[in-house]
């Protein structure tokens, strides 16, 4: 017979389906005697007749309890297995997600010290984090990378980002060898507030 404890503290046992089957040929067996005995006795077959009755009634009703005993106590075993599944997959997952949250708090530190950009940064990063038997790691289309190779990726597409980038782009060059000049029209919102931060003399002569 197999123990375990519930969650409220409460000890319980479950049969096996061997031992199970080992009580019910016990009572069969000492059915068989008592009709055996109840047949050797000096008795009308009248009262053997309902004495025998009453014999197997009570064999089919102690049957049906310790059946609907067995299955009570099998429901609560596997109930208690459920909640304690439950209740590991909600603290893997917690677990995991401060895992990342710490991670990419240490790789967006390393490209902006502005919290803003951070939270704009680590918000995109945060679609490429997963976590696996080694931790946290980072794809860019299904294909795993580290975090240098990530943040270079977004450092081109979005360089206002990232401290000590020109907001106006990642430094392409034209065909005479200029920088390649933004008109006002081609700036997003976020584009505007890192240049106004950064140098305002410049957001003054492109937008004024």
């Amino acid at each position: 017979m197999a123990k375990f404890k519930l969650e409220d503290g409460t000890e319980v046992e479950a049969f096996t389906a061997e031992e199970v089957e080992a009580k019910v040929n016990e009572q069969v067996s000492g059915l068989k005697s008592k009709v055996d005995e109840l047949l050797g006795e000096s008795k009308s077959a009248k009262d053997k007749a309902r004495e025998l009755a009453e014999l197997q009634a009570k064999a089919e009703e102690d049957r049906l309890k310790e059946k609907q005993e067995f299955k009570t106590l099998f429901e609560r075993e596997q109930e208690a297995k459920r909640e304690l599944a439950e209740k590991y997959e909600t603290y893997r997952s917690q677990v995991e997600k401060k895992d990342i949250e710490l991670a990419l708090g240490e790789v967006v530190s390393t490209a902006t010290k502005d919290n803003s950009r951070a939270k704009a940064l680590k918000k995109l990063l945060s679609d490429h984090a997963k976590y696996g038997d080694e931790g946290v790691f980072y794809e860019l289309g299904g294909v795993p990378v580290d975090a240098k190779k990530l943040l270079d990726t977004y450092k081109a597409d979005y360089p206002f980002l990232f401290d000590g980038v020109d907001s106006s782009g990642g430094g392409a060059k034209g065909g005479n060898g200029g920088a390649v000049t933004k008109k006002p029209s081609d700036y997003t919102e976020a584009e505007r507030v890192a240049l106004y931060r950064e140098d305002p003399q410049k957001f003054k002569e492109i937008f004024n």
